[in-house]
């Protein structure tokens, strides 16, 4: 049975942080990309459409991180799914995705079963910090834009490289500061409460820098990383587009969370034209040379 979504309203009162993660599933039906990715997109030319960009992001990351039929994929902070039932649907990996929604884990589950993956998708409504997560047993873990939500990143990170094997990757791909002074100056912005209660704890923003920092102090190896802004740009403003277009439909959905949807995606969109906020890829090992074998060939 499907658990009815609590009214942004009722959740708002009572201070709970992150109410969109139970917003009805049409309003980011209709906002994203058919992969339900939200998250930037890559674009290989410039010229894809948002569809063509989620599935070459999503593909990007699985040769980056070399997944195989089978390899088990741990997604903290899966929302809803979208690039969890991609790998498990794609590339056949078996995955294990963390939300805090069951509104999400229910609808992830009933697209996977119309895909035919269920049996290689488990979605679990848990906060990460409370799981427990098995030794050595992932062969990858990935946040596509989820750990901005998350203020205990170090311990994140030391539990990440617990359950990964030996020759695991972690990736992130993430908004960051341009630079990590930055910090200081937006916890005392007007509206910033707002948007942390409404959007889950995105005061918690760290930049790349500091991001690969807290890999290296987990005992991770950080070997790639990439900034993304550009794609971002795109990404966001093609979100824009579906909004306009949809507008109505998803309005009459959830007419309390979609003005604050609307504003945040167009002050997203202003940040990262100005590069104040960023986008990077970064990849990290426990064995790094296992990453420079494969993506550098073999040695001489």
């Amino acid at each position: 049975m499907k658990t009815a979504p609590v009214p942004h309203e009722a959740r708002i009162a009572t201070g709970d942080s992150g109410v969109h993660y139970d917003t009805p599933p049409v309003v980011f039906e209709r906002l994203l990309d058919a992969n339900m990715n939200y998250s930037s997109g890559y674009y290989l030319t410039g010229e894809e459409d948002l569809d063509q960009a989620q599935r070459a992001k999503m593909d990007k990351i699985a040769a980056m991180c070399g997944f195989q039929p089978g390899a088990r994929v741990l997604d903290l902070g899966c929302g809803w799914s979208g690039p969890a039932t991609y790998f498990a649907d794609v590339h056949g990996c078996r995955v294990t995705g963390y939300t805090l929604s069951r509104t999400q884990r229910d609808f992830a589950m009933e697209r996977a079963e119309a895909r035919g993956c269920a049996e290689r998708l488990d979605i679990r409504v848990q906060n990460v910090l409370d799981a427990e997560l098995e030794v050595e047993h992932y062969d990858h873990v990935v946040f596509l834009e989820s750990i901005i939500h998350m203020k205990e990143k170090a311990e994140l990170f030391d539990r990440c490289n617990q359950a990964l094997k030996p020759s695991g990757t972690l990736f992130v791909q993430e908004s960051c500061y341009d630079k990590n002074s930055k910090d200081a100056a937006y916890q005392t912005e007007r509206g910033r409460d707002a948007v942390d209660l409404a959007f889950g704890g995105t005061t918690t923003m760290v930049s790349a820098g500091e991001m690969q920092r807290l890999m290296e102090e987990a005992g991770l190896s950080p070997v790639y990383s990439e900034n993304i802004t550009n794609h971002y740009t795109r990404t966001l403003s093609q979100w824009l587009d579906n909004l306009d277009e949809h507008a109505e439909e998803m309005e009459a959905a959830d007419p309390a969370f979609f003005p604050m949807l609307r504003k945040y995606l167009m002050l997203a969109l202003a940040t990262y034209r100005m590069a104040q906020t960023q986008c990077f890829l970064i990849a990290a090992q426990k064995a790094p040379l296992t990453w420079i074998r494969r993506h550098a060939g073999p040695r001489a």
